[in-house]
């Protein structure tokens, strides 16, 4: 019987050290790689938090361009004087106005320079923005008129306008036959150097 013990006792002990030489190792080893693959998981979270992050700040920045796009339409980069005659010209035929005569000057850089600004005080000027100056008369009912102004207003060109009168009799409609009022309109558009 002690010889069974002994046996037992030895082969207890080989599989202690068998274990302990090949399965602590092993079990060390999954420790390790499950360690590691936690790190991993926490790093491709954190990645793909990134990516999202990114495909907002790539959405922003399309709607960014469509931005400066308009801005662009709105005030352009030059004067664009034959631009601006056929987009005046459209606008008053649209109306059911005809534009008599048009006059360009650009403002005085006097005008165009940052002043000191009071609360409440006038328009504020814009660094390398400048202002084009347009004179122009239109032949055409009063309604039409109206209509013109409503339509400069909404126009995706910034335009202002500065002044306005009546003229008496269109030169134009008189020719024509038809009746028509005359219009002055002082205009104010802008662009960038």
């Amino acid at each position: 019987m002690n010889r069974r013990i002994i046996i037992c006792f030895i082969l207890i002990v080989l599989a202690i050290w068998i274990g302990w030489q090949y399965l602590m190792p092993a079990f060390g080893k999954v420790t390790e790689l499950r360690n590691e693959q936690a790190v991993w998981q926490k790093k491709l979270s954190e990645t793909q938090e990134l990516s999202k992050k990114l495909e907002t700040l790539r959405k922003k920045y399309n709607n960014m361009i469509n931005e400066s796009e308009k801005i662009a339409q709105a005030i352009p980069s030059g004067q664009d004087i034959p631009g601006l005659l056929v987009q005046l010209e459209g606008l008053a035929s649209q109306n059911g106005l005809v534009m008599d005569n048009v006059n360009f000057s650009v403002a005085d850089d006097a005008k165009n320079k940052p002043k000191n600004q009071t609360a409440g005080s006038g328009t504020k000027t814009v660094a390398g923005v400048k202002t084009l100056s347009i004179n122009m008369g239109l032949s055409g009912g009063q309604t039409a008129f109206k209509e013109f102004l409503k339509a400069v207003e909404n126009n995706l060109r910034i335009m202002d306008v500065s002044s306005f009168s009546l003229a008496g009799q269109s030169s134009i409609s008189t020719i024509a036959g038809a009746s028509g009022e005359g219009f002055k309109v002082s205009l104010n558009a802008y662009f960038r150097e």
